[in-house]
């Protein structure tokens, strides 16, 4: 009888897991062949309906194509099996028709119908297009702007973690640095850009500092917050059983600050990202912001927009990746539950 309560314990726990997870909306058939149909639609609307604007949809039609059997695969995956594949497609059913709405309804606004007119609108489709033309710039774009990404926002985040963790364990240290936090801290990065042109020798090592400055305040900020939250049973114990300060640091202060730092890193991945655009648009001679400051130039909004599409895409895989490596480090709060 106690194993039986046992497993239906574990059972209850997995069924609540599944419902109140990331992926909480519960699986429909009906909702996966909707979004096939609306997909299938917007083909087919572009297909039929008279363009009033000449646009090269092979692209688009590519593009759509390969949505649909995506969709269609994870369906019949989802239908036969009830893994992860299942939940993740069943959450985002909805979604997927609301996407295929949204493309519709944009193709039908700008190219069918041209109620929104170039050169400050373009369809999706006029988007993809520009893309597969500028496809050597815009990927070498991709890679300069996150190469300096990644150099700036580690440099910053590595100078925001020890300056918290220093900050919110030793008082001293904390007296003489936290006024000057308060004050430097809260002045916008991109207030500084005149005179970073002045100080650094190229425009390339003002850039990581820009990004970097944009980043080491939020996680300073809410590392001190995290260090300061431990309760102070820990500590008292370390010292009962002979922790080293060394120790102390790295089983009590850092695993505690953990959850604060991943939210102070969030928050400065968004500011990061605006400073990268802002950055780019004043000295560099490639990246994602010099392309888009560059086609604004030249009054060619469709590579502007094809810019901007493959910004979001990468920012958000850089925020899958992220959000992996917070729920790697932190899935000890999970078994705590």
């Amino acid at each position: 009888m106690q194993i039986t309560a046992v497993q239906l314990s574990r059972k209850k726990a997995a069924q609540a897991t599944k419902t109140t997870g990331r992926y909480w909306k519960p699986w429909h058939l009906t909702w996966n062949i909707i979004s096939l149909i609306v997909v299938a639609l917007a083909y087919f609307e572009n297909q039929w309906v008279t363009a009033q604007e000449y646009v090269n949809n092979q692209t688009y039609h590519w593009f759509l194509g390969l949505y649909f059997a995506y969709l269609l695969l994870v369906t019949i995956i989802g239908t036969v099996t009830h893994g992860r594949i299942r939940r993740y497609n069943g959450h985002f059913a909805q979604l997927n028709v609301s996407l295929g709405g949204l493309l519709i309804v944009q193709d039908l606004l700008t190219q069918k119908f041209a109620v929104l007119e170039q050169p400050f609108f373009v369809s999706f489709a006029q988007i993809l297009d520009q893309m597969r033309e500028n496809a050597a710039l815009l990927w070498a774009s991709t890679l300069s702007s996150l190469g300096l990404w990644l150099i700036s926002f580690v440099i910053g985040t590595l100078l925001g973690i020890l300056l918290g963790l220093g900050m919110g364990r030793y008082r001293q240290f904390n007296y003489w640095t936290f006024p000057y936090l308060k004050v430097i801290g809260i002045i916008p990065a991109a207030a500084w850009m005149p005179l970073t042109m002045v100080i650094f020798p190229t425009s390339y090592m003002a850039e990581v500092f820009l990004i970097a400055f944009s980043v080491w305040f939020p996680v300073a900020f809410m590392t001190i917050g995290g260090v300061q939250g431990i309760s102070k049973e820990y500590f008292e114990s370390a010292r009962t059983l002979g922790f080293s300060e060394w120790q102390i640091i790295r089983k009590i202060v850092l695993p505690g600050a953990l959850p604060s730092i991943f939210t102070g890193v969030y928050t400065a991945m968004g500011l990061s990202f605006t400073m990268l655009v802002i950055s780019e648009m004043i000295g560099a001679k490639v990246g994602l912001g010099w392309f888009i400051n560059w086609a604004k130039d030249t009054g060619n909004y469709t590579q502007v927009y094809a810019a901007i599409v493959i910004m979001a895409i990468l920012f958000s895989v850089l925020f899958a990746v992220f959000t992996k490596v917070q729920d790697y480090c932190l899935r000890w709060r999970d078994s705590s539950h």
